[in-house]
């Protein structure tokens, strides 16, 4: 095992003892991980592992993943990791270019760019490289902003689509609704006037079937008795005349009955007529009114419906407003902090970091396992400086002694 996995390069013989003293400390760090003494870490605990083995933490997961085997690996030991941290590394130092390219790696290298041409003293390089980020800033706000719109715009519309689709089921419904109705309106309708039917035809029969008895006037029993007495006393010529005036009031009696019971029959069949009709326009008024009922509940429904879906879409309105400036925000967050922002992003969850960032404000990096450049621990500052207490040497010591007493002299000498 050389030094050379963890460092990225092949290191000489003439590294030994620096080689030994980074196993040692990598040792070291794999004991913190050791799981149960059985010299084996879990796999779940590799990124961190290799944080603090000072990689990124995206490196780690991979590594992890790839030691997982789909889940079917817990436990690893640390011979496997660094040769899997080896291969890793070897594969993305094979390919220059395997990193995505995003706005935010542009940005944070123009920035660094801008950085390096400022230290190396090129400014004209460094006006070019901030005149090129604030363009690609601007291009890439704007881009976002177009985005988050569009977005938007699609959830609008997504709305506005169900808000058809509703409301042409609830057009649906209402029609299958009224059709029911006119279709039921209908069979009582046919119902009624097939009741009535039955009604007439049974009272035409009832009057059929009724027997005509005519009850003869006091005059013609008058007749019939002189006529049977003019026969009985054989005076049969006068009692032929009184039998021809009998038959004809009898036959005018009995005209006369018909005719009443004919007027009678007529007046019956009118009233029973009269109250049909009443029954139908009842009935017709009844359905009429219903139907409009139906029809004003239909009408405040679809109000109602429609109220409803202004109000959900004007406060749509304003929550998209709402989020549309917290967007804004966070994308002038973010795009200000490219660096920070890309570091957040492979160490926290994106919407966290956009939920975070929309607030204005992007979160502590907190425990990621990112370094900035320190001195290293063995530096030792010129001029005596250790831990911000400045140590003077002996002859330092005198002449800082001799100045000190050379000023109260002075100040005395002012004071005579």
């Amino acid at each position: 095992m050389s030094a050379g996995v963890l460092d990225g390069h092949k290191s000489g013989p003439h590294q030994d003892d620096e080689y030994q003293g980074q196993i040692s400390s990598i040792q070291k760090i794999f004991a913190e991980y050791d799981h149960g003494g059985t010299g084996k870490v879990r796999v779940e605990r590799v990124p961190d592992l290799i944080g603090n083995l000072g990689r990124e933490l995206p490196l780690g997961r991979e590594v992890a993943r790839l030691l997982s085997n789909g889940g079917t690996v817990d436990l690893v030991s640390f011979e496997e990791v660094v040769q899997m941290l080896k291969r890793v590394e070897e594969r993305q130092a094979a390919q220059p270019d395997g990193e995505t390219t995003t706005p935010l790696t542009l940005l944070k290298r123009l920035h660094s760019y801008r950085k390096q041409c400022e230290c190396n003293g090129d400014y004209v390089e460094a006006q070019k490289a901030r005149k090129k980020y604030e363009e690609l800033r601007a291009k890439e706000e704007e881009r976002q902003r177009r985005l988050v719109d569009q977005a938007q715009v699609h959830e609008m519309r997504e709305v506005e689509d169900a808000q058809r689709q509703q409301f042409i089921g609830f057009s649906n419904a209402w029609d299958k609704y009224m059709a029911d109705y006119e279709a039921t309106a209908y069979m009582s309708l046919e119902r009624l006037k097939e009741q009535h039917g039955e009604e007439l035809g049974y009272f035409a029969a009832k009057m059929e079937q009724q027997p005509h008895r005519v009850k003869c006037s006091r005059e013609l029993l008058e007749l019939r008795r002189k006529q049977e007495a003019l026969a009985k006393l054989g005076k049969y010529e006068e009692a032929w005349k009184v039998k021809e005036e009998g038959d004809q009031l009898e036959q005018w009696e009995q005209a006369r009955s018909r005719s009443m019971v004919n007027n009678s029959a007529k007046l019956q069949k009118a009233r029973l007529q009269t109250q049909q009709r009443n029954a139908l326009q009842a009935l017709l008024k009844r359905i009429q009114r219903d139907r409009g009922e139906q029809i004003r509940h239909r009408q405040v429904d679809s109000q109602r419906l429609i109220q409803r879906n202004k109000n959900l879409k004007a406060d749509l309105s304003k929550k998209q407003h709402l989020e549309f400036q917290r967007a804004q925000a966070a994308i002038r967050s973010i795009m200000s902090q490219p660096e920070h922002a890309q570091r957040l992003l492979d160490e926290h969850d994106p919407a966290s970091v956009a939920r975070s960032a929309a607030l204005g404000e992007l979160p502590a990096l907190g425990k990621m396992k990112w370094k900035g450049p320190t001195l290293p621990e063995n530096y030792q500052p010129p001029g005596g400086i250790s831990r911000g207490i400045v140590k003077l040497s002996k002859s330092a010591d005198n002449s800082e002694q001799g100045g000190y007493g050379q000023t109260q002299e002075m100040v005395a000498e002012e004071g005579e």
